[in-house]
């Protein structure tokens, strides 16, 4: 590679007088001005003059364009006087350097310049790629690191064909990797056109001596949906087949293959020679369409299989290691939440495989293309997408008898769930007791109650500590009521009155658990509000503490009615169970029966009367009847507050009794 020319040259210049201005009005400038790979850089940062003006801690991340792809580091900002200061050592192949600032939601990365600088060798020369990813850090079309400009940085595609063209000019070699990009751009500026610069480029590609797979595999995305040249596209496919044989492109073929194999027991020894012929560790970077949509449902089937059949877990422990991170949130729901929920297992049954999950979400190193993220960055994804496996897991730890290590998985998603969820904040106050920071208890459930999500226990606690004050609770619903806000309350408000609506409905006679007749025809002038729900139902179960306190409200209301459908019961002992059910939660609802489909046999008649006739489907589903025989409210699912879910249903009865 020649070294700087005139437009390398106005080009430094152009980042050192930025630089310089910077100073007097910009926020950010690099020290040494013009920095070099495998030398020391001081990054400096005045949040005093950006959108976090006013945050107290600042956090940063540097991204390295290296070899076309992007790796980002945390960086490790001190205060200063006036400004926060950072350094760190330029890697040797890194050709651009990006920072970004941030704190809690807010971001800054320069705003239309950016806080992004290209390097240099120790002879001055900029580094392969360098102008390629000055472009595509802006352009939306080939952006390479979504989410990091601010809308007046980006450039326009005609700007973006102007650095391709000038990394070809600076980079002898760059038609090795410009080729593809320019592709892309070209196709989603003018769709459907086949250029000819592109075949050629392909057919340069395939007529090289030597070139790695991923270049050809490049080539033959461009020959295959670009170009549209079938039989270019066969050619660069038997290159790669033949030079690499056990690369990535006859990886995918194996994925497919075995994929495909519909027998079990013949697929889990196809696939241990797949992962014998094809290491994951050889492909921790590599994905692909295939690989994302097929290889996680192999390894589900080979793991799951042993456990259906034969309580199994030995697959799961010999693959953990190699399992997609992707599908690791899935195992935990299907082998620790859902048999919790169900009630197919115990805490004590399930420890050991919730561990071994849990430590493999949150320990394994980042890969692929989740190195955009510093390790910070990566640690708050896994925290965001991974909140209700850390809350089921401090479930799991606490009833095991680790209450201290569970409140600490708690405090590490508190802000994440803000308390706006009443399984969180149930689970967080008895850890906070167990922990003896009962302190903490009733300001925690008083902010759950500001955010409608509380249990009937923390209302329990709250009322206890109420009546050390006042020594009755007469005014307790009152009290409770003007913690709420005001203004949650009206939006809920509109937006029940929005979903309400008025048709005609056919009311059934139903047993109840004993067998006795119960006619919800012959109930006029009553509301009647009906929750269909099943034992085999984990969220219909979830959203009867909210039913009951609904229910409690009402249970000496003469003109209200709450009746519990247990539909699609399919065990022949479901009557009893279901006592046993209310028996344990202490529950005093009155359940009635479905009756049986004559077309189906199965125990869903009205249910399924109702699902036709009103456009819906799947449990719980409640439904509310004025006392005139008219559907009224009809809502489906459960959002997982047993207040908000009371509240709901008794601002709907009260509607109806005002009319």
């Amino acid at each position: 590679m020649k070294k700087i020319t005139l437009l390398g040259s106005i080009v430094v210049l152009l980042f050192i007088s930025c630089a310089l201005s910077a100073q007097n009005r910009r926020p950010f400038h690099i020290i040494p001005l013009v920095p070099v790979v495998g030398q020391e850089v001081k990054f400096t940062y005045d949040n005093s003059l950006t959108s976090l003006a006013g945050e107290e801690t600042v956090h940063g991340t540097v991204y390295y364009w290296q070899d076309l792809r992007w790796e980002a580091e945390d960086l490790n900002l001190v205060k200063n006087d006036t400004a926060w200061e950072a350094t760190c050592m330029i890697p040797d192949r890194c050709a651009l350097v990006v920072c970004k600032f941030y704190a809690g939601d807010k971001q800054d990365s320069g705003g239309r310049a950016t806080y992004a600088t290209m390097t240099f060798d120790r002879d001055g020369r900029n580094l392969p790629t360098s102008y390629i990813g000055w472009g595509m850090l802006r352009n939306k079309k080939l952006e390479s690191l979504p989410g990091y400009c601010e809308e007046e940085a980006y450039i326009d595609d005609d700007v973006m064909r102007f650095w391709l063209n000038q990394q070809l000019l600076k980079d002898p070699g760059a038609r090795r990797y410009v080729f593809y990009y320019a592709a892309k751009l070209l196709n989603q500026m003018m769709p459907g056109e086949k250029h000819e610069q592109m075949l050629s480029d392909v057919n340069f590609i395939v007529n090289l001596p030597e070139v790695d797979e991923e270049t050809l595999l490049k080539a033959l995305e461009v020959a295959r949906n670009i170009v549209k040249d079938t039989a270019v596209a066969a050619a660069v496919e038997q290159r790669i087949l033949k030079e690499y044989p056990d690369g990535i492109l006859a990886r995918d073929r194996e994925i497919w293959r075995i994929f495909r194999i519909s027998d079990p027991d013949a697929k889990t020894p196809e696939f241990e020679a797949f992962l014998k012929r094809f290491p994951v560790e050889k492909f921790r970077d590599t994905e692909t369409e295939m690989t994302g949509m097929y290889l996680g449902k192999i390894f589900q089937s080979v793991v799951y299989q042993p456990i259906i059949k034969k309580d199994d877990y030995s697959q799961l422990y010999k693959y953990i290691h190699d399992v997609p991170q992707n599908l690791l949130l899935t195992f935990y729901w299907h082998m620790v939440q859902v048999p919790l929920s169900t009630n197919q297992r115990t805490p004590e049954q399930v420890l050991p495989f919730a561990k071994l999950i849990y430590d493999e979400v949150m320990t394994r190193p980042r890969e692929g293309s989740a190195r955009v993220y510093s390790d910070r960055e990566w640690k708050q994804q896994l925290l965001a997408r991974g909140k209700d496996m850390i809350l089921a897991h401090a479930s799991v730890l606490a009833a095991t008898g680790s209450p201290a290590e569970a409140l600490e998985l708690m405090e590490e998603i508190k802000d994440i769930y803000a308390y706006k969820s009443a399984v969180y904040n149930e689970l967080y106050v008895q850890l906070l007791q167990k922990n003896d920071y009962s302190s903490l208890v009733i300001p925690t459930i008083i902010t759950g109650v500001r955010e409608d999500a509380v249990t009937p226990g923390m209302l329990d606690i709250l009322r206890a500590d109420y009546l050390k004050t006042h020594k009755n609770d007469k005014d307790f619903d009152a009290y409770v009521n003007s913690l709420k806000s005001r203004e949650k309350q009206q939006e809920m408000q509109a937006h029940l009155k929005e979903s309400m609506i008025k048709e005609k409905i056919t009311l059934y006679a139903l047993e109840d658990l004993d067998g006795k007749k119960v006619d919800l025809s012959k109930m006029k002038g009553k509301i009647i509000v009906l929750d269909f729900w099943a034992t085999w139902c984990a969220p219909c179960k979830a959203s009867l503490p909210g039913m009951q306190m609904a229910e409690n409200k009402y249970k000496n209301d003469p003109d209200v009615a709450f009746y519990f459908i247990a539909t699609m019961e399919t065990k022949a002992d479901f009557r009893q169970k279901i006592r046993e059910f209310l028996k344990e939660k202490n529950y005093s609802l009155d359940v009635l029966v479905d009756n049986v489909n004559s077309q189906t046999g199965t125990r869903s008649a009205v249910y399924d009367a109702y699902c036709k006739a009103f456009k819906f489907s799947g449990i719980p589903h409640k439904m509310i009847i004025d006392g005139e025989g008219n559907l009224r409210w009809s809502v489906g699912g459960y959002m997982g507050s047993p207040s908000a879910l009371a509240e709901e249903v008794s601002f709907v009865i009260e509607t109806l009794k005002a009319e």
